[in-house]
């Protein structure tokens, strides 16, 4: 790992980056607010997730264009494109075909679906963890769509209260690579005596993970709790407020389960883009794995 107040820094540059989505951010002013010039800003950065900073911001923004554009179906392609941080129409539509290969509209009328099928592909999902890395075939078995309203039936909203978080970033990585690095951080906290095997851990995603690759991936995975200050851990809070609940033990489903049985037939509640999808697990009385995965919505 990165010297770990190089890290820390660079981690709460990414959150204002995320938070700040829709807003003019100039490459000075990031390497400002991390305390570095702007070559070396642009050089750790690129070090760190494989990207320029202004790559990055670009790609969140034309993602979260992407989001919006499937989940918020009556706001005008204008708005969004504003909204993410694009000066022109003209500006969003070149960039956003240059990023999904086909038009705003031509994603919002379905080719979301197609581009999430052929180019991110089934591996894509986070809520893969699987705590267990010999226990990886549900991860290696091809996609199977649920049995219609076997998902929605176990689905409940509810409000859960807002989680102090120390965590560990991971990029580019998804699937069985994060899993198992997963499993080996769960490892390293338990023998360190930083938690106990009874923890309840938290996987965060900030973005939709369907139309993320997996060089773009960003997952923080960590703990909640009093444990002591650790500073080659990040620490985030993460929000209060609606969430559709999917409670499991023995099963590993997925987001992509919540979201075809149960949120694209929705009339009431609305995927929220401004809040991240979470997994808990924890282990129960006979040590097996059990959790829950969390959507976060609002009434339409």
């Amino acid at each position: 790992m990165k010297t770990t107040s190089r890290v820390s820094r660079l981690y709460e540059v990414m959150d204002l980056m995320l938070d700040s989505v829709g807003d003019p951010l100039a490459l000075k002013n990031l390497a400002a607010s991390a305390s570095y010039s702007s070559f070396h800003f642009d050089r750790i950065f690129r070090e760190l997730t494989g990207f320029s900073a202004v790559e990055y911001q670009r790609k969140r923004r034309l993602r979260r264009a992407a989001h919006l554009l499937r989940h918020e179906p009556d706001v005008p392609v204008l708005h969004i494109a504003q909204d993410c941080g694009f000066p022109s129409n003209a500006a969003f539509a070149k960039a956003f075909k240059q990023q999904f290969a086909m038009s705003a509209k031509a994603w919002r009328e379905g080719g979301w679906r197609t581009y999430m099928d052929q180019q991110v592909g089934r591996e894509s999902d986070v809520s893969f963890f699987v705590a267990e890395p010999g226990n990886l075939d549900v991860i290696l078995a091809p996609y199977c769509p649920p049995e219609p309203g076997s998902v929605a039936a176990r689905i409940r909203v509810q409000a859960l209260p807002a989680v102090t978080l120390r965590y560990q970033r991971f990029f580019g990585q998804s699937g069985a690579a994060l899993s198992i690095a997963c499993n080996n951080f769960i490892c390293e906290r338990e023998s360190n005596g930083d938690v106990t095997r009874a923890a309840a851990w938290y996987g965060v995603f900030d973005e939709d993970p369907g139309f993320t690759g997996e060089r773009e991936y960003c997952y923080d995975f960590g703990f909640g709790g009093d444990a002591r200050p650790d500073p080659t851990l990040g620490l985030r809070v993460l929000p209060a407020g609606s969430y559709a609940i999917l409670d499991f033990c023995g099963d590993w489903p997925r987001f992509r389960f919540m979201y075809e049985d149960w949120l694209d037939k929705q009339a009431f509640w609305r995927l929220d883009s401004t809040r991240p999808h979470i997994q808990k697990v924890e282990r129960d009385g006979a040590g097996k794995w059990q959790g829950w995965l969390a959507l976060p919505v609002k009434k339409r």
